[in-house]
């Protein structure tokens, strides 16, 4: 009888044991091991992008100004860049804090390109960069 019990317990034991390992799942296949799968198909060929039309070139402002307006933005560029110069040159030969010597940098960096502006006919970019240069020197503030 001990043996019958030891028996059906032993049968028991292993019908748990195999009934539990069911349970997970199909067995366990290293990542390496498993194929790839296929690569999407690449999207149906449909017409080439349009290409836009470049647009046309942009009509220069002095082209439409009158001889007067040109006179008198000539006259703005030569008074900012007059006052601008100035400032400058009263702080040019004194010790300048780091951010005057920023504001020094940058004021004659915009008198450049604003006399390139002019060499390229580009009045409205000279008039714009002077003004830009004028407002920037009136902060340096070095007495006369």
């Amino acid at each position: 009888m001990k043996r019958a019990l030891v028996s059906i317990i032993l049968v028991l034991a292993l019908a748990g044991c195999a009934h539990r390992g069911a349970t997970h799942g199909p067995p366990r296949v290293p990542v390496d091991s498993r194929p790839t799968p296929p690569s999407p198909a690449p999207p149906p060929a449909t017409e080439p992008p349009a290409v836009e039309p470049e647009p046309a070139p942009p009509v220069a402002v002095e082209s439409v100004m009158t001889s007067e307006e040109r006179r008198a933005a000539l006259e703005r560029v030569v008074a900012d860049t007059t006052a601008a110069g100035s400032a400058v040159r009263k702080c040019g030969s004194r010790k300048l804090l780091p951010d005057q010597e920023s504001v020094m940098e940058t004021t004659l960096s915009l008198l450049d390109q604003a006399r390139a502006a002019l060499a390229r006919e580009e009045l409205w970019r000279a008039e714009s960069l002077a003004r830009k240069a004028r407002q920037l020197a009136a902060s340096l503030d070095c007495p006369g």
